[in-house]
This record gives structure tokens, C-alpha cells and sequence, in this order.
């Protein structure tokens, strides 16, 4: 289920202001299935997953006019996505007691603890977008932002991408040189960029996990993967 809602407001002639609210949500099962007879241990496991994604937006358009010869676009906004997902995953244990009944129930061994996981995750983000066009051939773009991930530690947490283009329409500017050429519409441009991205959950940081229980014990190690 996906969907969003939004309002616009013209402030003037040159700039307008718009709130928007956007959602993407799902829910799956997911069921693998090993028959009785098979060169692996007959197994029946299943993952119930839940994903919520929401994205608020707030941000200002503007077009104007500044001179005879220079008009300015640009875009001043802030977003906020928040994302949630959830997972319970299990199996049986030893393979299955009945032929072709695959349920969890259905296991030879007692079942295991199902395993568990709940992820939460926020982006907080500032950008703007600036574009000079002169005598509609020569244009400017220029873009930042700013972003404040939860899953990167406080004292890393924010980073910064921007952004540079230089575009010059020659057929704009010299359209009876290229009409010779039988060419209507030419552009040369150059560009910059510089990319930002935040880690996924639970990546910064060692964590401890469950392993098999001992004389009934419960028993946690430290993951086999160097997180820090």
C-alpha cells in the first residue's frame, strides 16, 4: 500500500510552498520448503515481515525573473524519513515428522526460538537548489544537502553531498550557424557531484547474539563479523 497527500500554497507570482506526506508500506510471508527424501535434511522455515516507510517534506519553489537577461529557479526544503521494519523468522529442527505437512509444528526436535528483529531508522535532511539561466543558453545549477542519519554514531552522523553543473545550449545562442548543419538543438555541459549515504542499522556498532543454549542455559557471543 503506497500513497501521499500534499498541499500547495502560491505565496506570490514567483514563489510557492509545498507540504507533503508519502507512505510505502508492505507485508510479506515468505515459506521455503524441503521435502522428505531430499539429499538435505527435510526443513520447513517461514519469515512474517512487516516494512513502513514515511516521508515528510516541506519545501519552498521559486521563479523569477531577475534581470532582462539572467532568470533564477531554485529550491529550499527539508525532509524527514522515517522506516521501520519488522521480522520474526523460523524453522523446525531435524526435519519434518509427517511427510508433506509443512508447519512449524511439524519437527522432529523441539522447535528452536524463532529469531527476532526490529529495525528502526531515521534520515533527517536540509537542501536547496539553485539554477541561473542567461539569455536561455548559458545555465548554473547548483545543489547541497544535509543529512542526519540515526544509524551512524553522534559524532558522525551528518554528512554533505552538493553538486555543480555548467550547461551552454550553443544551438540558443548561435541558432543561424547549426541551421547550416541541420541541427536544432546541441549542449555541451560539465558537471560535479559528490554522494552521501548513511550505513544500515545495526553496521557501527558490535552486538552480541544468540547462540545454541547450553544445559539450558542461554549463551551469547560476539558476531563473527567486525562491525566498528
Amino acid at each position: 500500500m503506497f500513497g501521499n497527500m500534499f498541499a500547495n500554497y502560491q505565496v506570490n507570482t514567483w514563489m510557492s510552498v509545498m507540504a507533503r506526506v508519502t507512505m510505502d508500506a508492505y507485508s510479506e510471508l515468505q515459506e521455503e520448503r524441503i521435502g522428505v527424501g531430499s539429499i538435505d535434511v527435510s526443513e520447513y522455515n517461514r519469515t512474517d515481515r512487516s516494512y513502513r516507510e514515511f516521508n515528510y517534506d516541506l519545501f519552498a519553489s521559486f521563479n523569477k525573473q531577475l534581470t532582462s537577461d539572467i532568470k533564477f529557479n531554485g529550491m529550499l526544503g527539508t525532509n524527514i524519513r522515517k522506516q521501520t521494519i519488522n521480522s520474526i523468522y523460523s524453522e523446525t529442527n531435524g526435519g519434518l515428522n509427517v511427510p508433506n505437512l509443512y508447519s512449524l509444528s511439524n519437527s522432529v526436535n523441539p522447535l528452536n526460538a524463532p529469531s527476532e528483529s526490529s529495525v528502526a531508522r531515521q534520515v533527517n535532511g536540509i537542501f536547496a537548489d539553485a539554477i541561473f539561466g542567461y539569455k536561455n543558453y548559458l545555465y548554473l545549477d547548483l545543489t547541497a544537502r544535509r543529512d542526519v542519519s540515526s544509524t551512524l554514531a553522534p559524532k558522525y552522523n551528518t554528512y554533505y553531498y552538493p553538486s555543480a553543473s555548467l550547461s551552454y545550449v550553443f544551438t540558443n545562442h548561435m541558432p543561424d550557424l547549426f541551421k547550416a548543419f541541420k541541427m536544432s538543438y546541441g549542449k555541451a555541459r560539465v558537471n560535479f557531484a559528490k554522494v552521501g549515504s548513511d550505513a544500515p542499522y545495526g553496521r557501527t556498532r558490535d552486538y552480541f547474539v544468540p547462540t545454541t543454549p547450553f544445559a539450558g542455559n542461554p549463551i551469547y557471543s560476539v558476531s563473527s563479523i567486525k562491525n566498528e
